[in-house]
């Protein structure tokens, strides 16, 4: 455990993740144990729904820890940022539809090759940027307000800086 961990009372790797980390393998291993078998549904819909479950918790959290401090300013900041990766990821899922792929060109044509290339970078870029912003939540004092400044760091310029 890290000093900091210890000194907040935090535990680093905390009881969830170890259940989540449990069901993912029960997931893969029933999957392939026992494909299309109700007990590999099953595995399935407790991994995704302890996921969900974790994500929305931890967002929950992130808000309350939040909400006595930051402004309205500060919130549609926030907001219109992780709008952004929902977005992108509610894209590449409209893309991923029978008719849009239809669209996309014929079964092994470049187009289509190309088109699912920048779908799974739409989908990397939109997830890793939802996982983020929902990170800045949990990040720092909770009395920082959101700012550009939290997540693009400006850089002084040497006249300033001397």
């Amino acid at each position: 455990m890290t000093p900091v961990a210890t000194a907040k009372g935090e535990r680093p790797f905390p009881p969830m993740h170890w259940g989540i980390i449990v069901l993912m393998v029960a997931n893969i291993v029933v999957g392939k144990w026992m494909p299309g078998s109700l007990a590999a549904s099953l595995a399935s819909y407790a991994f995704i729904g302890s996921i969900t479950i974790w994500f929305g918790l931890r967002i929950w959290s992130g808000y309350r820890r939040r909400r006595p401090y930051w402004t309205r300013e500060s919130w549609l900041r926030y907001l219109r940022l992780a709008a952004m990766p929902v977005a992108a990821t509610i894209f590449v899922l409209a893309m991923s539809t029978e008719r849009a792929i239809r669209m996309m060109g014929a079964a092994q044509s470049t187009t289509r090759g190309v088109s699912a290339a920048v779908l799974v970078l739409i989908l990397i870029v939109g997830a890793i940027g939802l996982a983020r912003a929902v990170d800045w939540l949990m990040e720092g004092a909770p009395s920082d307000q959101f700012t550009r400044r939290s997540w693009i760091p400006r850089r002084r310029s040497k006249a300033i800086a001397k």
